[in-house]
């Protein structure tokens, strides 16, 4: 929650600053002198005349207090708490500080040692010493704090004690009711949370932790367009919005969240903070393309930084462009030091993936020089030596890289693999087992699959692997990987079929597909081979580069469309690999579909549970009102072009045309309609 007032530190040193100078006197000068030497972050100095006041003033319990903040700060906490204790034991009332001000120190120490149950009566105590008082940001700050530790505990009954009670002092404590929302979301009291950030909004609407919170509970509800509108205004409030609040909700709807990010780009043109969100929104939706063209206007507008370098760098690899990607991170590397460890990493990887070891050697040798505890780049390197047929300095960095680091289970993975390619079956099992021992969270990053794999699971292997895909499920990562699992398990068929999932949904890596040995047992089979020419023949058009104009256009592609007797245009599209037909509408405002054809897609795959949305209500040309169902169409392909995570309405009328509009339309950048020639060109600008 948001930090308010003054921490216990500022409190010593802002408030007894005036006293010092009232007193005057000669025995406060080594007080005086650390105050102004902390003031200018010399901690050291500052520590040398607080120790020489302490011995002039052994029994004043102001050193005592200002030296256990520096101790604090320091975390050095057992002689933050002998201080303190010490200014607790000589407090009287000649005392510049509050009686109450030891206590409550004593008891932010103890909660920095996670020690919560002591720092709930030291919070209680200094709370009874100025209950009474006109004090209010103090008793504000102070069960805000106990609140705060209530809730780390998860007393949620008493943390709701502490807020009530902060209303009771103050009704429009906006901090006291977003506590409360917070403790409501833990409980599973959605709308009442819902409800009571309402009612707080209606006090100063510019107060960030509304937003963050209330888009929790939106989102607990399924309300994802609702949670989505929250989290924008989270991040228009917010000085230093935390993009781990919302980005998890973003990613639910798209599209959505793309068309409410272009809104404040509108609205903010000055602001680039919305310029970079609407960038990570195209690298979610894998529309590297898009993402590309931004960072080039970002570094046309406000010029080049390493940050976009490499991050165009990566878009480049999603895009499968191996040489360009390597040109960007390469600039991003020699713009700092020469020393950026995960620069460094991601050149490496590139390199390996496109076969080139040797190269991939060399970066992989220069990130161990950086940094020889990390596990990473030991794997990687033993990796490329293995790749290249030395299976002895592969196995020597293996075990380099486990005595340096024990916990990195990939590692342990492919020292498994070599021990099993040199019949050491025992010491292979061992590190399987370890792997199983450490890798126990379902994420893209695990490697328990494999692991069960070669130790003869196969069954437990495709159902871990079936729950990281569930994970996150438009993520291309997992389906490739489940690929390379069914590959090694002789499953062709499904092993292909996972491919092809993940070409779908923006995989483009084909260096690395080339040179995987685990898609070898699938590599010379004629399904595999016309997927891979499908994907690589389709075009994808980056303009506006570093090396280019950045208002190029380029045409993405032609379509031959069909005038119908009314005068609309039939377009042909494949959706969700689905070849339909639509009436292109420019009129409409978004995309409809019968219900016939929704059914169909439902019943034979090419639409999923987790694709239907909801319900909403429509206007049509006549001004009547309908209900229809709203449904998420993963990918849309007209020609060459491609759009993903579009929203489309489901009309329930068997009758109705499908209609492709506007939302589509203005997605694609610059249309053109040929009336002569009946053509539909789509230009990326």
């Amino acid at each position: 929650m948001k930090k308010i007032l003054i921490t216990a530190t500022m409190f010593l040193i802002m408030g007894l600053q005036p006293c010092f100078s009232q007193k005057n006197q000669t025995s406060d000068y080594n007080l005086h002198k650390a105050y102004e030497l902390l003031e200018q972050k010399n901690e050291k100095e500052a520590m040398k005349h607080i120790n020489q006041y302490i011995i002039d003033n052994p029994k004043h319990s102001n050193g005592y207090i200002f030296r256990a903040s520096l101790y604090q700060r320091q975390k050095k906490y057992d002689q933050a708490l002998m201080d303190i204790n010490n200014a607790i034991k000589h407090w009287d009332k000649s005392e510049d500080v509050p009686k109450h001000f030891p206590y409550w120190r004593r008891a932010d120490i103890y909660v920095n040692m996670a020690m919560y149950d002591k720092a709930i009566p030291d919070y209680t105590t200094a709370y009874k010493m100025v209950a009474k008082s006109d004090d209010l940001e103090t008793i504000h700050e102070i069960l805000y704090q106990r609140a705060g530790t209530y809730y780390i505990m998860g007393d949620y009954a008493n943390a709701d004690a502490d807020y009530q009670l902060m209303l009771k002092h103050n009704e429009a404590d906006q901090v006291a009711m977003i506590g409360l929302v917070r403790n409501m979301i833990m409980r599973g009291d959605y709308q009442g949370a819902i409800d009571l950030a309402n009612k707080c909004e209606k006090y100063d609407s510019s107060y960030e932790e509304i937003y963050r919170f209330r888009m929790q509970a939106y989102d607990k509800l399924g309300k994802t367009d609702l949670a989505i509108d929250d989290a924008i205004c989270y991040m228009e409030k917010s000085n230093d919005p935390e993009s781990a609040h919302f980005e998890d909700i973003l990613k639910k709807h798209l599209s959505y969240a793309l068309a409410k990010v272009n809104t404040m780009c509108n609205k903010y043109t000055e602001e680039i903070k919305w310029k970079m969100l609407r960038i990570r929104i195209y690298e979610w939706s894998h529309d590297y393309v898009c993402a590309i063209r931004e960072y080039n206007k970002i570094e046309k507008e406000y010029g080049s930084s390493r940050m976009i370098c490499y991050y165009r760098g990566l878009c480049y690899q999603g895009i499968g462009d191996s040489a360009k990607a390597i040109e960007e991170i390469t600039k991003c590397i020699e713009m700092g030091d020469g020393q950026d460890y995960y620069a460094l990493a991601e050149r490496a990887d590139i390199y390996r993936e496109s076969g080139r070891y040797d190269e991939a050697i060399i970066y992989f040798t220069k990130m161990i020089e950086l940094l020889p505890t990390d596990a990473y780049a030991y794997y990687k390197r033993g990796w490329c030596y293995e790749l290249k047929g030395d299976d002895n300095t592969a196995m020597e960095n293996y075990n380099a890289g486990i005595d340096v680091d024990k916990e990195y289970p990939y590692i342990f993975l492919m020292r498994g693999e070599l021990y099993l390619k040199q019949g050491q079956i025992e010491l292979a099992n061992a590190d399987f087992n370890e792997i199983l021992k450490q890798d126990t969270v379902i994420d893209s990053g695990s490697c328990r699959q494999y692991a069960l794999f070669f130790l003869g699971k196969d069954d437990e292997a495709i159902k871990w692997m079936d729950k990281i895909v569930a994970a996150d499920p438009e993520n291309n990562g997992p389906y490739y990987d489940k690929a390379c699992l069914l590959s090694r398990m002789g499953k062709v068929e499904d092993a292909i079929a996972a491919l092809r999932v993940s070409l779908e949904k923006g995989y483009r890596s084909f260096a690395h597909i080339e040179n995987d040995d685990d898609l070898d047992a699938i590599r010379n089979h004629p399904d595999f081979i016309a997927l891979i020419t499908e994907y690589k023949s389709m075009p994808i058009a980056v303009v506006g580069n570093s090396s280019s104009s950045a208002d190029e256009i380029a045409v993405v592609s032609e379509i031959q469309m069909k005038k119908m007797y009314s005068g609309v245009y039939e377009v042909a599209c494949i959706i969700n690999t689905l070849p339909l037909k639509f009436i292109l509408d420019t009129g409409a405002s978004s995309v409809s579909i019968s219900s016939v054809e929704a059914a169909f897609m439902l019943k034979n795959g090419y639409l999923k549970d987790g694709d239907i949305l909801g319900q909403e209500y429509f206007s049509t040309a006549t001004g009547e009102i309908h209900e229809g169902t709203v449904i998420r169409l993963r990918e849309i392909r007209i020609g060459n072009a491609v759009l993903r995570n579009i929203n489309a309405s489901v009309v329930h009328n068997q009758q109705a045309p499908l209609l492709l509009g506007q939302s589509v339309l203005e997605r694609f950048g610059i249309i053109t309609i040929d009336n002569i020639n009946s053509k539909l060109i789509i230009k990326n600008k």
